[in-house]
């Protein structure tokens, strides 16, 4: 009978003991609960503002809308630099050669189909003398070109070339530009050089001046041209020969091509 209360007597105390321990683990676990709800809440914002601030530092990329404006200003003036040099080139474009190679000496050939001449031979130099009586001038044995003018393998030249309206009979001069009132718009006149290469000028525009306009003889800026001069007796009378020739009368003509020989 002993024995058989003894366990009973455990069997209870077992069951009590359990029961406060869950008691006991309830009350524990309550409390906890509790203190987690009445914590303060400036250490919550805390502890959020500190896991914010973390997460936005390591999602943080690099994106062209976000970057510094130094840099944006640097690439800016980089851009701006770049304009500027442009142009600055435009305004100061690089001198190219005119791949036009220069002859050893400065004899020209003309022609002029409209004319029928061929191959006239064009000294460059002339004898300022008058009133001579007969062949004298370099101009009275056929065309000359004003030495003070440009050659046609030079830039922006003006090649001034000039012949008599009657000349010399038995001369390269006679009757040389006795037709040259006759040329028209369009129609070509061909210079040559030593070397072969041949320039082909159209002829653009007639001039009729006194014999003091020395202004016809000069460049003209962004021209490479011939100027054919002879005299006629005045203005508008072009058929008249003499014996006043008080006009001259200036045919002027532009390049259209070079050819260089091979």
């Amino acid at each position: 009978m002993g024995k058989r209360s003894d366990r009973r007597k455990f069997r209870r105390r077992r069951r009590w003991a359990g029961f406060f321990l869950l008691l006991s683990v309830a009350l524990v676990a309550f409390g906890a609960l509790l203190v987690s709800e009445i914590s303060p809440p400036d250490l919550q914002s805390v502890a959020f503002l500190s896991v914010d601030k973390t997460t936005v530092a390591r999602a943080a990329s690099v994106r062209v809308a976000d970057a510094p404006k130094a840099a944006a200003g640097q690439e800016a003036d980089e851009k701006d630099a770049a304009k500027d040099q442009a142009s600055k080139g435009a305004e100061k474009p690089e001198k190219k050669s005119t791949g036009i190679p220069t002859p050893p000496t400065d004899d020209l050939w003309m022609s002029i189909p409209a004319l029928d001449l061929y191959d006239v031979y064009v000294t460059n130099t002339s004898d300022p003398r008058e009133g001579h009586a007969g062949p004298e001038t370099p101009l009275d044995y056929g065309l000359i070109k004003l030495a003070e003018t440009g050659f046609p393998w030079q830039p922006n030249s003006n090649t001034y070339i000039v012949g008599h309206r009657l000349g010399w009979p038995g001369t390269g001069s006679y009757h040389i530009f006795y037709n040259l009132p006759l040329l028209a718009q369009g129609d070509k006149i061909y210079l040559g050089d030593v070397n072969g290469t041949t320039y082909t000028y159209e002829v653009t525009e007639f001039h009729e001046i006194t014999p003091n306009e020395t202004w016809i003889t000069g460049p003209q800026a962004g021209r490479d041209m011939v100027s054919l001069q002879t005299c006629i007796e005045n203005f508008g009378d072009y058929w008249t020969m003499g014996p006043n020739w008080y006009v001259r009368y200036i045919v002027q003509a532009d390049r259209v091509s070079v050819d260089v020989a091979k």
